[in-house]
């Protein structure tokens, strides 16, 4: 199946405290921009400085669990574009189909469209520290604080997924940005942002993170990601007389992906050039993640296989306006499990028909 995937990026949205969204067609406020810590990728030989992890963040009042934001930017919007989807739903969800790191999901069609939710738990301690870097990376002096809010800068996207030209699925979905940057002829350039033990010198972070970046960065819109190396429970050494503390991050890395329509993966270059800035161009990529001693880890084509069985199994099965299945898959499968759970996903299903009456 040659099946290829193509995003827009359509509009953004400040998501506040009370999970509402003020788009920025409407005179909202862009993504945050990144600040003069970028210089540090350029191979600075001065000390980055000290970002730590381990600082108590405020207790959010609210969390986002059931695509609030998104269902009330269409409430204000409508369609983008006047045209009604096949699915709404997330990046997250996006990535974590294409990469199997979800294992549970809820699914409930109004009218003729599928909207997708994912309802594993998120690691609140990755979860900080990632709030805590992207604040880093983003401030404009050193007296602003960390919100936790619960706000996020958001942007909204079209997938259409196709089968050599024809269009298979058509999906609308937000997902947070992490930082922007204005290119010479005024655009704004995505940045996916994480922090990780060790970084990507490390062939853990390639082992465990890298197809889940990956992906997270091409539903995103980001070329670029930046990478924060962080310390553990202990501090680091890195010479006679240079020490880090516990949970602390240390350097960051910048790694690039110039791809179109996502037909090819990005290759894993040595664990040496991980300091530097490394733009990988499509056409000069393998296929694949490659080692030298074992077959690959993850493709791009599996990714995108993935996700079109996924999308044509909640076609094929959830045919009713009003219906509410449950899929979920155990750990290592590829197969999904699906049950109707009217119960379980009524609330979904209710903020849905509220706020998006005209489905």
């Amino acid at each position: 199946m040659d099946t290829k995937i193509r995003i827009e990026n359509v509009d953004y949205y400040l998501r506040d405290a009370n999970l509402n969204a003020t788009p920025v067609s409407d005179c909202g406020i862009y993504p945050k921009e990144l600040n003069g810590y970028t210089e540090y990728l350029e191979h600075s030989i001065r000390k980055l400085p000290l970002c730590k992890l381990n600082i108590k963040l405020p207790i959010l009042k609210s969390k986002e669990l059931k695509m609030e934001s998104l269902i009330d930017y269409i409430n204000q919007k409508g369609w983008v574009g006047g045209v009604v989807p096949d699915f709404v739903t997330t990046k997250d969800l996006l990535k974590s189909v294409a990469s199997l790191e979800t294992h549970l999901i809820h699914v409930c069609r109004v009218g003729g469209v599928f909207f997708v939710l994912k309802v594993d738990k998120e690691d609140p301690v990755k979860s900080s520290h990632k709030v805590i870097f992207n604040h880093f990376m983003t401030k404009k002096s050193g007296n602003d604080v960390v919100m936790n809010d619960g706000s996020a800068y958001k942007g909204v996207f079209n997938a259409t997924i196709l089968n050599g030209e024809k269009k298979m699925f058509n999906i609308l979905y937000s997902g947070e940005v992490d930082a922007v940057k204005r290119t010479p002829n005024g655009n704004l350039r995505h940045y996916e942002m994480d922090v990780t033990y060790g970084g990507p010198e490390n062939d853990f972070f390639w082992i465990e993170n890298s197809c889940r970046l990956f992906w997270k960065s091409f539903f995103g819109g980001s070329p670029t990601l930046i990478i924060g190396s962080r310390t553990g429970e202990t501090a680091y050494k890195k010479s006679r007389f240079l020490t880090y503390p516990k949970h602390s991050v240390y350097e960051v890395s910048k790694y690039r992906i110039v791809l179109s329509s996502c037909s090819n993966l990005i290759s894993k270059p040595s664990f040496k050039c991980f300091f530097q800035i490394k733009q990988i161009i499509r056409d000069e990529m393998p296929s694949e993640v490659s080692f030298p001693d074992r077959r690959p880890l993850w493709t791009v084509s599996d990714g995108k296989k993935n996700l079109h069985n996924f999308l044509q199994l909640v076609k094929t099965n959830v045919k009713k306006s009003g219906d509410c299945y449950v899929f979920s898959r155990v750990p290592g499968s590829l197969k999904w499990n699906f049950k109707r759970d009217d119960v379980a996903i009524a609330e979904f299903r209710d903020l849905i028909r509220k706020n998006i009456p005209s489905i």
